[in-house]
This record gives structure tokens, sequence and C-alpha cells, in this order.
């Protein structure tokens, strides 16, 4: 694995690491979602100072490339994190959908209440 890419590695974890920390600070992000990141910014960390791990990495699993294997696992880390993302995503758009249609629900039924106590009002 190159120079350049192994200070590359270091660079982004770091950047990483940073942002994700003053994210923290500002209480805009879940813990859960933090601990991923920063488990994310590790990894790379892990990659970029000890190079040797990638070289047996890809060895196992028949990669030409320690690189190639880097690339390959961020690709995968990232791919399963958006994943998870589009579940979340769709399991709110269908609670904010049901819940729309009983805010609908309880608007109708407070119209109807005040239309009856409106025609009653007009009654006496």
């Amino acid at each position: 694995m190159s120079t350049i890419l192994r200070v590359m590695l270091l660079v982004a974890s770091l950047v990483t690491a940073v942002w994700i920390l003053r994210k923290i600070r500002k209480n805009r992000v879940k813990q859960e979602d933090a601990l991923f990141w920063l488990c994310f910014a590790f990894m790379l960390a892990l990659f970029g100072i000890f190079p040797k791990l990638s070289y047996m990495m890809a060895e196992i699993l028949g990669i030409q490339s320690p690189a190639n294997f880097v690339f390959l696992a961020v690709i995968a880390i990232l791919i399963e994190k958006m994943f998870s993302l589009s579940i979340q995503v769709s399991s709110l758009e269908n609670k904010l959908e049901i819940m729309a249609a009983e805010l609908a629900l309880q608007c109708k039924n407070m119209e109807d209440e005040i239309k009856k106590n409106k025609d009653r009002d007009k009654e006496q």
C-alpha cells in the first residue's frame, strides 16, 4: 500500500473523528450514529497505521491489491449504513403517513363537533 494512501486514510480518519466529536458536542447526532462513525474512523486509522493488516486481509480474501481491499471494505460498510438508513427512512415515512391520517380524522371530528355546537346555539 502506498504512503500516499496511508496518509490519506489517516487524514480521513482524523477529519471524521473531529467532525463527529464536534457534532456530539452540539447534540446534533444520535449516539449510535456517532459510535458508527467513530468506529469507521478507527478502522481507517488502523489500515493507515498498520498496512500489514490490509495485506493480510487481501491475501485471505484473494484480492490482488491491499488498496483494493481497503476500498472494498469502505464501500461495503458505507453500503450497509446506507441500507440501514433507508430502512429507517421507510419506517419514518410509514409513521408519518399514519400520523397525518390520524390528525386529519381528529381535525374532521373537531370540525363536526364545532358545527354541532353552533347548530345547537342557533336553536337556543
